[in-house]
């Protein structure tokens, strides 16, 4: 059981391997956890989902519970909280704040929204209705972020991102978008930390994403780059050499996995001598997970792509 001091030194020490050494010091931590800065409220909804990025973050290197409670306000997550049935939606509509963050993970039926409800209500509109609150807004994982696995081809929901679905509401909240098959809890903590510190999301590419975990492919840092270039291809996968030819999707892919430290990076796709599946592409899910230079099948349209 760790003291007080020895739980905001294992923070600060998370948020220094996330990348926000430069931006939050340990006097700041201090700060913000008895109250000197200002806490933001976080309301964490899930849409189409498995709830594996909720889960993913719960088995971070240190409990996010105790980082939630310490230095944020929860104010509700399904997954979390005590409270059922009406109470817990109560929470929700009786809400006011002019500090909130929006969390939503899952992909939101567009087309169908009896598909997934939240009380009797539509989780179209519980989103809808929070974000006009929020002053940001996180897509957790790559299906709020793409609608991943919900838009395959034969789906039937409209599945779209948070972002796509504000836009058709014409709700101008920002949002930061963190994919990967789960959410990453180091990319949840860094972008959550410095909004506090800035009061405004991190530096983000085109497509919404912080540029500290996906302004690279994973290709560009990959740890069998040399591999690559001098043409050494692994065959079967327990080879050594570059698993390219075995349909990795590290060269469309960007994300962190093969430089960061985390534990929940250690044991990834290509450090366990397996091709990246691409879990953080627009491209994922495909009908064709792993397509070898020489497989002849043709990866068909497999999402639309209409909703990102």
């Amino acid at each position: 059981m760790m003291n007080r001091r020895e739980f905001l030194k294992a923070v600060h020490k998370a948020l220094i391997a996330a990348g926000g050494a430069g931006f939050f010091s340990m006097e700041e931590l201090e700060a913000l956890e008895i109250g000197d800065i200002k806490k933001p409220d976080i309301i964490w909804l899930q849409a189409m989902s498995c709830d594996g990025c909720s889960t993913s973050f719960l088995n971070a290197d240190i409990s996010i519970l105790d980082i939630l409670t310490s230095f944020t306000n929860v104010i509700f997550h399904p997954t979390l909280m005590a409270a059922t049935g009406e109470m817990a939606t109560d929470i929700i509509e009786k809400y006011k704040s002019d500090n909130l963050i929006l969390v939503v993970e899952g992909a939101i039926p567009t087309q169908l929204p009896h598909a997934c409800l939240m009380g009797d209500r539509f989780i179209n509109d519980w989103i809808a209705n929070t974000a006009k609150k929020a002053k940001a807004a996180i897509s957790a994982g790559t299906c709020a972020t793409f609608a991943g696995i919900c838009d395959m081809k034969g789906m039937m929901t409209g599945a779209g991102s948070l972002r796509y679905f504000l836009e058709q509401e014409n709700i101008s909240t920002p949002v930061v978008n963190l994919p990967t098959c789960p959410m990453k809890p180091n990319h949840f903590l860094y972008t959550l930390f410095f909004y506090i510190k800035h009061n405004t999301l991190p530096p983000m590419d085109d497509s919404n994403r912080p540029l500290r975990f996906f302004g690279e492919t994973i290709h560009d840092r990959c740890v069998y780059y040399y591999d690559y270039q001098e043409k050494n291809f692994a065959e079967k996968i327990g080879d050594r050499g570059c698993l390219f030819k075995l349909g990795c999707q590290g060269p469309v892919t960007k994300n962190d996995c093969v430089r960061s430290s985390n534990t929940y990076d250690k044991y990834n796709c290509i450090k366990s001598g397996h091709p990246c599946v691409g879990c953080a592409s627009e491209n994922f899910p495909r009908t064709i997970m792993f397509k070898r230079s020489d497989d002849k099948r043709e990866i068909k349209k497999y999402k639309t792509f209409k909703r990102i």
